[in-house]
């Protein structure tokens, strides 16, 4: 397993001079002809997000950010698991995407981008010729690199049957639609981060359609501006490791090493150099046999960092319910807040953790507990789009209708984001529609 590391420590020991407004690409990932490589701006990513990006990465990853006065990565507030597989997957893809898309999420992204002149329908069933459904469209999408997309959605239509169906690329790039009739058929395949691919391709009677498309980068469609005193850092990424070999044994995720320097170590020791202790590592690492072992020696589970985050805000979305419950039952207390008052209930509905945001929920966290920005966890799934972490929280007693600083409430961060499927189960439930930031404008 690879070891994560606190975006903290993030530097870029050595600047790369190439020009990012001269990259191909949109504002979260460019394409970089001098070293062909995709670069990747964490400033346009949360800071989970962003350390997901940079845990996943292997370690070979090149990226820009913001770096406020103080020499720290700026990352965006909070609002808004890779699987390994078995061919090489594409990087730009896996930046902008974070799972495999289901049918539900699917059809929430489609909202704006549905086929040319076709309405967008969801549930249209084909007409009742079932002997002549014996055709299909299958193909593989890949990058320019020739590495596999996972999760890009695939649309199809037929105007003559009344057709509108929609698929994902799995794991390995590919995707098939079966039970089609033979006809003409419009095919739209879409990304985040590449241009969207439209074309018509014939089906024929008992046969099987081919259709292995290469998606470009996104052109770039706007600019974003950052106000604030800051230095815009580019290049490779590199890492602050531990100095201590203990701290290090934990970042490593070497549960043999550290078992043999535990003897008469201070497990509660913050290391010089990364600022980080052992049982943080292990937390990140969802290493539950470690945090176990530090637990037992004496590790303090309501320790903070200078973000005043504490382990249990440290859980990523890879993290289990009996790890939860490891550091619940070892005292963590679990309405504890951070310097931007966010709890770990939040970040669990951030990172679509529905394993813990249900074991934080069960613990007796407080669903409606809100951050500095007013935010409460419903509000922070909401604007993701993670409607069975919505569900959740409505049914345990979030408020529906609290509104954060802006005055949005979790249906208006939901449909500014275009996640239907918590659109229509937030109105379903009672959720007032609000125009947002009306006040602050006037």
């Amino acid at each position: 397993m690879a070891p994560k590391h606190f975006l903290k420590n993030l530097t870029i020991p050595q600047p790369c001079a190439a020009d990012w407004n001269s990259m191909v690409g949109n504002d979260q990932v460019r394409f970089c002809e001098h070293c062909s490589l995709e670069v990747h701006n964490l400033s346009l990513l949360t800071r989970s997000q962003a350390e997901r990006l940079i845990s996943r990465s292997n370690g070979r990853l090149c990226a820009r950010y913001h770096q406020d006065p103080a020499g720290k990565p700026l990352v965006l507030p909070i609002s808004q698991k890779l699987h390994s597989i078995g061919r090489r997957v594409s990087r730009i893809a896996a930046g902008a995407f974070t799972a495999t898309l289901t049918i539900s999420s699917a059809v929430a992204q489609s909202s704006t981008s549905s086929l040319s002149d076709i309405s967008a329908v969801t549930n249209v069933m084909q007409p009742d010729v079932r002997a002549s459904l014996n055709s299909s469209i299958a193909g593989t999408v890949t990058d320019q690199a020739g590495a596999v997309i996972p999760g890009a959605t695939v649309f199809v239509a037929n105007e003559e049957f009344k057709v509108a169906l929609y698929a994902s690329t799995d794991g390995t790039g590919q995707f098939k639609i079966d039970s089609l009739a033979a006809g003409v058929y419009r095919l739209r395949i879409e990304a985040p981060g590449f241009a969207a691919d439209q074309t018509a391709i014939y089906v024929q009677a008992n046969g099987e359609a081919r259709v292995d498309k290469t998606l470009r980068v996104a052109t770039i469609e706007e600019s974003v501006q950052i106000e604030s005193e800051s230095v815009t850092l580019g290049g490779v990424v590199a890492f602050v490791a531990p100095e201590n070999p203990f701290i290090r044994a934990a970042q490593e995720d070497d549960i043999e090493a550290l078992t043999a320097l535990i003897a008469g170590m201070d497990v509660n020791r913050r290391d010089s150099s990364s600022n980080t202790t052992a049982l943080e590592h292990a937390v990140r690492n969802a290493n539950r046999e470690m945090v176990q072992l530090l637990l037992s020696a004496g590790a303090k589970v309501n320790a903070r960092n200078e973000a005043g985050e504490s382990v249990l805000m440290m859980l990523d979305g890879d993290a289990t319910a009996d790890l939860v419950w490891d550091l619940i039952n070892a005292g963590a207390e679990v309405n504890s807040k951070d310097s931007e008052h966010t709890t770990a209930l939040m970040r669990a509905a951030s990172s679509n953790n529905l394993e813990a945001v249900k074991t934080f929920i069960d613990a007796g966290a407080d669903v409606n507990l809100k951050s500095k920005q007013g935010r409460t966890a419903l509000m922070q799934a909401a604007s993701e789009g993670y409607v069975n972490i919505v569900r959740a929280l409505v049914l345990a007693g979030a408020d529906i209708n609290a509104v954060d600083e802006d005055n949005d409430n979790a249906l208006a961060l939901a449909a500014e984001n275009d996640h239907l499927p918590v659109v229509r189960f937030l109105k379903s439930k009672g959720a007032f529609e609000r125009i947002a930031k009306v006040e602050k404008e006037e």
